[in-house]
């Protein structure tokens, strides 16, 4: 079994443990295929023996309502699957508007409880050295 081996009729974004279906929509009314797409990879998965976590299944339409509010909510047999205005890809934080909003606010506020900690350290008279290890292991990362 291999990840090379899966065909989907869409673009394909494989990661180790995740796997994005993308589908560009050029014009405003075109229909989605992503629930046929959706049915391939659930094959492929059922026939490799592994499960798509249904649970974990997100939709997001990227670009502006007035040309995303047209697509019908994905369905699947047991239900919809959510349909969200942003999500978290490979540590990017992407929303449905294109906004880098969201994303430097969560950089922002992992930078700022990282500072906050190397702070409490340096108060508590931890050594420069470990401070600049600190400083290099944890918050460049």
């Amino acid at each position: 079994m291999l990840i090379d081996d899966l065909n989907v009729d869409c673009l394909i974004h494989k990661y180790v443990d995740d796997t994005t279906l993308t589908e560009s929509l050029c014009v405003q009314h075109q229909p989605s295929n992503m629930e046929l797409f959706f049915r391939q990879l659930q094959v492929w998965a059922n026939n490799n023996d592994m499960v798509v976590n249904l649970n974990k299944t997100k939709e997001i339409f990227m670009g502006p309502p007035s040309k995303t509010s047209h697509l019908p909510h994905f369905q699947l047999s047991p239900g919809h699957v959510e349909r969200v205005n942003s999500v978290k890809l490979l540590g990017i934080n992407l929303d449905a508007d294109f906004s880098c909003k969201l994303h430097v606010e969560a950089i922002t506020s992992k930078a700022t409880q990282r500072l906050y900690f190397l702070k409490q350290l340096r108060h508590a008279g931890v050594p420069q050295a470990q401070l600049l290890y600190f400083h290099t292991r944890v918050i460049r990362l």
